[in-house]
């Protein structure tokens, strides 16, 4: 496979909890390699201040999506809402729903 494209299998795996080694941690966010076509990336969004990855620590996330410009999976830590929705409640907390 080339071009960011994703097997059929590993689309099947989407919105599974998938479990991975960290191999990289940056204030941007946490690299995972989970084993598969591209590596993973826990989001600065889904990381709280208490958080605390090491490299090598094992992990397990929600196989959110595959983004095809940064060439990695998308991954979200059980218990954290996805990005899209934590949006959605601010809005409508601050009374701008659509």
């Amino acid at each position: 496979m080339t071009g960011g494209e994703v097997s059929e299998a590993e689309m099947g795996l989407m919105g599974t909890i998938v479990e991975g080694d960290v191999i990289a941690v940056f204030r941007w966010g946490v690299i995972v390699d989970l084993g598969l076509s591209y590596v993973g990336l826990i989001d600065v969004l889904y990381i709280e201040d208490d958080d605390n990855y090491q490299v090598g620590d094992r992990v397990s996330c929600y196989l959110d999506c595959f983004d095809k410009q940064k060439r990695k999976f998308i991954l979200r830590p059980p218990g954290q809402v996805p990005l899209a929705e934590r949006l959605r409640r601010l809005k409508e907390q601050r009374g701008l729903s659509s």
